[in-house]
Parts: C-alpha cells; sequence; structure tokens
C-alpha cells in the first residue's frame, strides 16, 4: 500500500510541474516578460487565427506595402491592393468576413464594423493604408449614420 501511495504522489507531483510550466509559459506570451518558474521563453507574436488561416500563419512581409481602404454607400469598405498581396490579405483579413470582389480583382469587401481591427492587423503586418472617402464623410468618422442609406445629422 506504502508503494502505491508513493506512486501516486509522484505522479500527482509530475501533474503539478507540468501545470506549472504551462502556467509560467503563458505568463510569459501574455506580459512578454518571463517569469521566474518558466522553463523556455515562448512566442508573443499575437497571429490571426481563422478558417482561412487555421494553423495561424504569419503573414509574409508585404511585396507593395501600399492599400487603399475606400468608404462605400453599402455600409462597407473596400480595401484596394496589389494582387501579389492577396495571399497576406487572405490570412490577415479572412477572420474578419473579407473577401474579395469578384468582379474587381485586387479588391476586397469588409464590414464597416471590423475596418479598425483590420486597419490595426494591417498596419502591424507593415502595410501603409491610404483612406479615401466616400463623397463628404472621412473613413476614419464614417459609421451607419453617416455613411450608408440614412442621413443624421450630429
Amino acid at each position: 500500500m506504502d508503494q502505491q501511495q508513493k506512486s501516486r504522489e509522484e505522479i500527482l507531483a509530475a501533474i503539478k510541474a507540468k501545470a506549472d510550466a504551462i502556467r509560467a509559459q503563458r505568463a510569459t506570451a501574455v506580459t512578454g516578460e518571463p517569469s521566474p518558474k518558466a522553463a523556455a521563453p515562448s512566442a508573443t507574436l499575437e497571429t490571426p487565427v481563422s478558417a482561412v488561416n487555421a494553423a495561424g500563419r504569419p503573414a509574409a512581409k508585404p511585396v507593395s506595402p501600399k492599400i487603399r481602404a475606400l468608404a462605400t454607400v453599402t455600409q462597407g469598405v473596400e480595401i484596394a491592393a496589389d494582387k501579389a498581396e492577396d495571399e497576406n490579405l487572405r490570412k490577415l483579413l479572412g477572420g474578419l468576413g473579407a473577401y474579395q470582389n469578384p468582379l474587381n480583382p485586387g479588391i476586397w469587401q469588409l464590414d464597416y464594423r471590423y475596418y479598425d481591427e483590420a486597419k490595426r492587423r494591417l498596419t502591424q503586418a507593415g502595410y501603409e493604408i491610404e483612406e479615401d472617402q466616400y463623397g463628404s464623410v472621412p473613413l476614419s468618422k464614417w459609421d451607419p449614420y453617416w455613411g450608408g442609406w440614412s442621413k443624421v445629422e450630429y
């Protein structure tokens, strides 16, 4: 019975050590600073994961970093980029519901609600975004009341 207790205690000690290592690894990933108990540092790069980029592979460096974003009247944002950037844009924006416009190659459609996150991801990946507006409403202030179909005075 003593031998059985000892093996059980050893097993629990091993499980606790593994859990501590996982906690330390997660703390390193969140804060960027290794905790004293951390065995090995982990990657701190945030990679978007979606059905399109299920493995969370990071996007490559942009070949053509200039992108043009245009607010449309249909509560969407058109993102125009070079054809060589399609794979990177698919990885970066696929989880936000962006899709290629079937009529205009090189143009990606995105709902305006996700534009701020798309802009953050694209800027972080090294793209330079030139914002353009539809009519008199700048893209940075564009929302369903300014753009779209309702005309509400602020």
